[in-house]
């Protein structure tokens, strides 16, 4: 039994099994964020015009310049707010999964109108995208959003394919959103994963239309369409609190009550079913990613720490997801108390990565951006 630690600078502490500690107390989050940080260190106006321009120019004889990815939340919100400002001729690509809350619908709407872009709403399969979910809940792993993350992605592609728009930029910045434990997520991207777990704990649903990014579809949209994805968020010095109050201001924007909340199941599975099953608070790595990069202290992530978990009406949200995915209370003690499996006991991609790596070398592509504003 490893005794209980906290990270002295940050507050990670022994929930993740591989965390490792200096004589001081300083966890190995902290000094990789360091790291990180250092070696993509290029905040500046010069930087993020000198991308602005490329993407316009570049974007000459497409419909758009770029596609940017909304889901309702603060950092894709103050994105599409960035890219508009910068005079890029920009689509926003919402991808519906059926789980909306109240905050993401409102602020999708309000800014586009009130910007003036166009919006394009990929809507999933719903019995689909709940055969998916559900599958992941059958198997027992860790990282049951998977579906979630990997579905967007995908639709993404798809309509920058279908639209022909050689940009995707999105709002993940490595200011905020780089610290995860390794022992709390998984591949997202990990097409043939994702399918073995559907294959043994799904219903037997064709996946027919739900977009995934399997080997096939990656090599063609990377290196013979070049779609490439940009993180525009990472050129620039942005303050998360700041621009929250600039948008509230400009566009009535509403926040939402978790860190990835624009989902009611993500919300659900953040604060309910990882806490209760997995012993996981991701507040801890969301906290700590906001004390490294200055906008919080540690005393004040403390003291959040010490409020409820579930930040809304649980019972609501309960009530909710059983009755969209069409389950009963005893479904969710089974799920919750069923043999624990990790996705490692699926097959995966790796030799296909690898064979890819071969193949990259074959057919170089040269990006926009270097490995300062790639993550």
């Amino acid at each position: 039994m490893i005794n209980y630690q906290i990270c002295t600078r940050c507050i990670m502490d022994t929930t993740d099994p591989e965390i490792v500690f200096r004589n001081d107390g300083v966890c190995n989050h902290c000094l990789e964020y360091e790291k990180l940080i250092e070696n993509n260190e290029k905040y500046s106006e010069e930087e993020y015009n000198r991308i602005i321009e490329k993407i316009k120019k570049l974007g000459k004889g497409h419909p758009y310049d770029c596609i940017a990815a909304i889901s309702g939340g603060i950092d894709s919100s103050y994105m599409v707010h960035k890219l508009k400002s910068a005079g890029l001729r920009v689509l926003a690509v919402h991808f519906d999964g059926g789980w909306n809350t109240e905050e993401a619908i409102h602020n999708v709407k309000s800014l586009v109108e009130t910007i003036g872009i166009d919006l394009y709403t990929y809507y999933a399969d719903w019995e689909e995208f709940r055969a998916l979910q559900l599958a992941y809940l059958n198997a027992g792993v860790i990282d049951i959003d998977v579906p979630t993350d990997h579905t967007f992605f995908a639709s993404l592609y798809e309509v920058a394919d279908k639209k022909n728009v050689p940009f995707i930029i999105t709002g993940h910045n490595l200011k905020t959103e780089s610290l995860m434990p390794k022992a709390w997520v998984c591949d997202k991207l990990d097409a043939r994963n994702i399918m073995d777990i559907y294959k043994k704990f799904g219903s037997g649903l064709k996946l027919k239309t739900l977009p995934i990014l399997n080997f096939k579809k990656k090599f063609s949209y990377y290196n013979i369409k070049k779609i490439e994805v940009v993180f525009i968020l990472n050129t620039l010095k942005y303050n998360k609190l700041e621009a929250a109050e600039n948008l509230k201001d400009t566009y009535g924007w509403l926040p939402v009550k978790v860190k990835h909340g624009e989902s009611i199941w993500t919300r659900f599975y953040q604060c309910f079913i990882l806490p209760a099953r997995f012993n996981i608070d991701k507040r801890k790595a969301h906290y700590s990613n906001l004390i490294l990069s200055g906008l919080m202290s540690r005393e004040n992530a403390l003291i959040e720490m010490q409020k409820p978990i579930y930040p809304y009406n649980f019972e609501q949200d309960k009530k909710h997801i059983l009755d969209k995915f069409r389950l009963t209370e005893a479904d969710l003690d089974m799920y919750m108390t069923q043999k624990k499996r990790t996705v490692n006991e699926f097959k995966t991609d790796t030799s296909m990565k690898n064979i890819y790596t071969v193949l990259r070398k074959l057919i170089p592509f040269k990006g926009l951006l270097n490995a300062s504003t790639r993550h």
